[in-house]
C-alpha cells in the first residue's frame, strides 16, 4: 500500500508542477504598498511599481500587505480555474481583469469563515470562463501572519477536478493508514498494557490533528464556522504533538532509569512546550509559530540523539526508533525551511514529511515490537533463572518463615490500601489476638484500631513510599478489647509488589515514662518561675520601702543643713528631723525583720529535705507528740487525734512532724476558727490498702472555695497579703515534703465546712535512708 501511495504522490506532484499547455502565463510580479493607507484595486492598477519574482513567490513570515500580478493568454475558450495551494493565507482578495473590467473575484482566506467559500476545498480556488486570444490580468491582495507563500497554478476545470480527486485519494489513504496504524496499536495496548503503546497511539492521533490543521482540511471538515480557532489550531496541535512525542521518547527509551540527565533535559523541553502553548493566546501568530516550530525541530533532534545514544548503549529497540525519527526529521525540516522561505517548493519539500511521517509510524511500530520482543526474551531468561534458583531458596525461605512467625518482635506485611496480608504471633498479640489468622480475618482496615491522627499515619506511609524506609514511627492504637498501646514501627516499601513490611514493638511503658517526665519537667519549670517571681516580690517591697525611708531622712538632713547655713534653723526644725528619722528607722527595722523572715523561710524550703532519716515508728504516737509540742500557742483550741493505735510505718518522722506543725500554724493563722466558741482541729489516720495510708487534717474554720483550692500548694500563694501578711510558702513546703520526701500525694478535699488537707503516703518507703 505504501508504494501505491508514493506513486500517487509522485503523479500528483508532477501534474501540479506543470502549467496547462493552453495558457500562456507571464512571470509573477509583486508590490508592497505603503503602510500608511488602504489601497484599492483601482489605485493599485495606476500606482503599483511591480517587481518581477525570480522563482517562487515565498517571503517567509512577511508581516506586510502584498499585491501580486500576473498576465495570462488563453488559446481557446474554456472554463478555467486558478488554484492557490496554501491554506495558511489569512486574507486573499483575488481579481481577474480583462480590459480593466473584473471578470471574476474571490474574497477568501483562513481568517474568514469557511462556509463563505464558493468551492468547499482546503485550498483557494476561483473559476471563470475565458475567451480565446484575449489577455487577462490576475491581481491579488494577500495579508497573513503565516508564511507569505503564494503559489499560483492555472488549469482547466476538468483537469482541476481530476487532480482534486487524486488529491482526495492520496490524503484519504494517508489519513486512513495513520488511523488504522493507531487503532491497531491501541488494540495491542489494551492486550499487553505496555505504556509505550499508549503514548505511540496518542502521538499518532496528535499528528493527525496537526496534519489536518496544516493542510486546511481541519478547517474544511471540523471547524468551518470558527476561523478564530483555526487561527491557533496549527500552533496548538503542533505543541500538543511535541509534548506527547517528548513523553513517548522518555518512556520508550526508559530515560528516567537509564539516563536521568537526558530525562531532565526532556522535562525542560516539555516545560518550554507548555509555556509555548500558553503564549499562543498572548503572542501574535507570526511570533509564536516560528518559536513553536524551532522547539519542535529541537525536540525531534533530541529524539534522534537520545535514540542513537541508547542504541550505542545496547538498547536494541532504539535502532528502529532512531531510523524512524531520522526519516521524519528530514521531511519536516524541508517542510519548515519551505515555510520560512529558505527552500523553494518541490516534490520533496512539499511531500517529504508525509512520507517521513508514514515511515515514522512504521518504524516506531517496529521499535515497539522489538521492545516487546526484548522484554519477553529478558522475561524468559529471568523466569529460567528464577526456576533454577527456586529450589535453593526454598529452604532459606522456610527457615526465614519460622523465624518470622516465632520472633519475639511483631512483624507484618500490608498492601497499599492499609490492609494486612501477613502478621506473626507477636504482632497479633499486640492487638489482643491469640493467633495471626484470627487477626488477619478480623482486621480489615488498620484505621479501625488507630487512636493517633490518621493523617499523620498516612504521611508516614507516603514518606516510606517516597524514601523507601521509615524508622521509629510511633502511633497509638487500641487492641480488640479496647486497651490502649503505643507502638513503634519500622517500615520498608517494596515497589515491585506495591507492598509494605516491617517490625512493630510495644513502647507503651517508655511513652508513659516520657510523658510523666515531660509533665514533671514542666511542673518544675512552672514552680521555679513562680518561686522566682514570688521571691522578687517579697524582697522588693520591703527593700523599696527602705530606700524611700532613707530618702526621707536625706531630704530632712539637706533641708536642715540649708537652714543652718542661712542661720534660720530653729528647734522645731531639729525636732521635725528627729521625728522623720524615728519613723523612717521604725519602717526600716520592720522591713528588715520581714526580709529576715522571708530569707529564713527560703532557707527552710531549701533545707527541709536535708538530714531526713527514715525509721520505724508508731504514727499515732508521733502525731500526739507533735501536737503536745504545739500546745503553748494553741490556747483555746481543741485537737482530736484518731487512728489505729498500733499502726507502725517506715518513713521520715521529722518530715511528718514538720507537715503537722505547718498545718497547725496554717489553721491558727488563716481559718478564723478562733472566732467561734470552740475552734477545733481533727487529725485522722486511715489505712487505704496494704501499702498506703491517709493522713487528714481538718479545722472548723471558714475553709476555701473551689477556685482558691486550685492555687493551694503553689509558692507564694496566701490569702493574707500585705506588709504584715504571710509569705505563702507553708503549703508549698508541705507539698514538697509530701511529694519528694514521703513519695505521697497532697489533696485538698472541699468538705463544705472548714479547711481540710489530705495526705496519701506509703506505709513503707522503698529503700530510703
Amino acid at each position: 500500500m505504501k508504494y501505491w501511495l508514493l506513486f500517487l504522490v509522485l503523479v500528483n506532484s508532477v501534474a501540479l508542477a506543470q502549467e496547462s499547455p493552453s495558457a500562456n502565463t507571464s512571470p509573477l510580479f509583486y508590490w508592497v504598498p505603503p503602510e500608511e493607507r488602504e489601497i484599492s484595486l483601482t489605485e493599485v492598477m495606476h500606482e503599483a511599481q511591480w517587481t518581477v519574482v525570480n522563482g517562487e513567490l515565498n517571503f517567509g513570515y512577511l508581516q506586510k500587505e502584498l499585491w501580486v500580478m500576473q498576465t495570462i493568454n488563453f488559446n481557446m475558450k474554456s472554463d478555467w480555474v486558478v488554484h492557490i495551494p496554501n491554506p495558511f493565507l489569512d486574507y486573499l482578495d483575488l481579481y481577474v481583469l480583462q480590459n480593466r473590467d473584473i471578470v471574476t473575484e474571490l474574497h477568501t482566506g483562513d481568517a474568514r469563515p469557511f462556509n463563505q467559500r464558493t468551492v468547499k476545498v482546503a485550498d483557494f480556488v476561483a473559476g471563470f470562463t475565458a475567451e480565446s486570444d484575449r489577455e487577462y490580468i490576475l491581481v491579488a491582495r494577500v495579508r497573513t501572519q503565516g508564511t507569505m507563500m503564494v503559489p499560483i497554478h492555472w488549469m482547466g476545470e476538468e483537469e482541476y477536478a481530476e487532480r482534486l480527486a487524486i488529491d482526495q485519494i492520496i490524503y484519504g489513504g494517508y489519513y486512513g493508514a495513520l488511523i488504522i496504524i493507531a487503532l491497531y496499536h491501541l488494540f495491542i495496548f489494551l492486550v499487553v498494557r505496555e505504556t509505550g503503546y499508549i503514548f505511540y497511539v496518542a502521538s499518532m492521533f496528535a499528528f493527525v490533528l496537526l496534519q489536518l490543521a496544516y493542510d486546511g482540511r481541519g478547517f474544511a471538515w471540523f471547524w468551518p464556522s470558527n476561523p478564530e480557532f483555526n487561527a491557533i489550531a496549527f500552533p496548538l496541535f503542533y505543541s500538543l504533538y511535541q509534548f506527547i512525542n517528548l513523553m513517548f521518547i522518555s518512556v520508550f527509551l526508559r530515560l528516567r532509569q537509564n539516563n536521568p540527565n537526558w530525562h531532565k533535559y526532556l522535562l525542560v523541553l516539555k516545560a518550554i512546550v507548555i509555556i509555548n502553548s500558553v503564549l499562543i493566546l498572548a503572542l501574535p501568530y507570526h511570533t509564536i509559530t516560528p518559536i513553536i516550530i524551532i522547539t519542535g525541530i529541537t525536540g525531534l533532534i533530541s529524539g534522534v540523539v537520545s535514540g542513537a545514544f541508547r542504541w550505542w548503549q545496547g538498547f536494541t529497540p532504539a535502532r528502529y526508533f532512531t531510523i524512524a525519527w531520522l526519516f521524519f526529521l528530514g521531511g519536516l525540516l524541508l517542510a519548515n525551511f519551505r515555510g520560512f522561505g529558505m527552500v523553494e517548493t518541490s516534490w520533496v519539500s512539499q511531500y517529504g514529511y508525509l512520507i517521513g511521517s508514514l515511515m515514522l509510524a512504521l518504524f516506531l511500530a517496529f521499535s515497539l515490537a522489538e521492545r516487546i520482543k526484548s522484554a519477553n526474551v529478558a522475561k524468559r531468561i529471568t523466569e529460567k533463572k528464577l526456576i533454577d534458583s527456586q529450589q535453593q531458596h526454598l529452604s532459606v525461605l522456610k527457615r526465614y518463615q519460622e523465624l518470622y512467625e516465632n520472633a519475639p518482635i511483631g512483624h507484618f506485611q500490608s498492601n497499599s490500601q492499609y490492609q494486612l496480608t501477613s502478621v506473626n504471633l507477636a504482632c497479633a498479640r499486640l492487638f489482643g489476638f491469640d493467633h495471626p489468622r484470627e487477626m488477619l480475618e478480623q482486621v480489615k482496615d488498620i484505621r479501625k484500631y488507630l487512636i493517633s491522627d490518621f493523617s499523620y499515619f498516612q504521611d508516614r506511609v507516603r514518606d516510606t513510599r517516597k524514601e523507601g524506609v521509615q524508622k521509629d514511627v510511633e502511633i497509638k492504637i487500641k487492641d480488640i478489647v479496647g486497651k490502649q498501646r503505643w507502638l513503634s514501627i519500622n517500615m520498608r516499601y517494596w515497589p515491585e509488589g506495591d507492598t509494605y513490611e516491617g517490625s512493630i514493638q510495644d513502647v507503651t511503658e517508655r511513652k508513659i515514662a516520657d510523658e510523666l517526665r515531660r509533665d514533671l519537667d514542666q511542673e518544675r519549670l512552672n514552680i521555679m518561675e513562680r518561686f522566682s517571681l514570688g521571691m522578687a516580690e517579697e524582697i522588693d517591697t520591703p527593700l523599696g520601702s527602705n530606700v524611700a525611708a532613707t530618702g526621707f531622712i536625706q531630704e530632712g538632713l539637706d533641708s536642715l543643713y540649708a537652714k543652718k547655713q542661712q542661720g534660720i534653723a530653729t528647734i522645731e526644725d531639729y525636732e521635725q528631723l528627729l521625728e522623720i528619722c524615728r519613723q523612717s528607722l521604725q519602717l526600716t527595722s520592720r522591713n528588715q525583720r520581714r526580709v529576715i523572715r522571708v530569707v529564713k523561710r527560703f532557707r527552710e524550703v531549701a533545707s527541709q529535705h536535708i538530714g531526713l532519716v527514715a525509721s520505724h515508728f508508731n504514727l499515732v504516737n508521733a502525731i500526739n507528740q507533735t501536737v503536745e509540742g504545739q500546745r503553748w500557742k494553741m490556747a483555746g483550741w481543741r485537737v482530736y487525734v484518731d487512728g489505729p493505735e498500733k499502726l507502725t510505718i517506715y518513713s521520715y518522722k521529722r518530715a511528718i512532724s514538720a507537715i503537722l506543725i505547718q498545718l497547725i500554724d496554717n489553721a491558727l493563722a488563716h481559718s478564723e476558727a478562733d472566732k467561734k466558741d470552740t475552734p477545733t482541729i481533727w487529725i485522722r489516720v486511715e489505712i487505704l490498702d496494704d501499702s498506703r495510708i491517709s493522713l487528714t487534717v481538718t479545722d472548723n474554720g471558714k475553709g476555701v472555695d473551689r477556685e482558691t483550692a486550685k492555687d493551694l500548694g503553689q509558692p507564694f500563694f496566701t490569702t493574707k497579703k500585705g506588709p504584715d501578711g504571710h509569705i505563702g510558702l507553708g503549703l508549698y513546703m508541705i507539698y514538697n515534703l509530701t511529694n519528694r520526701s514521703l513519695n505521697g500525694r497532697l489533696l485538698f478535699p472541699i468538705t463544705g465546712e472548714g479547711f481540710s488537707v489530705q495526705i496519701h503516703i506509703p506505709i513503707s518507703l522503698p529503700n530510703k535512708q
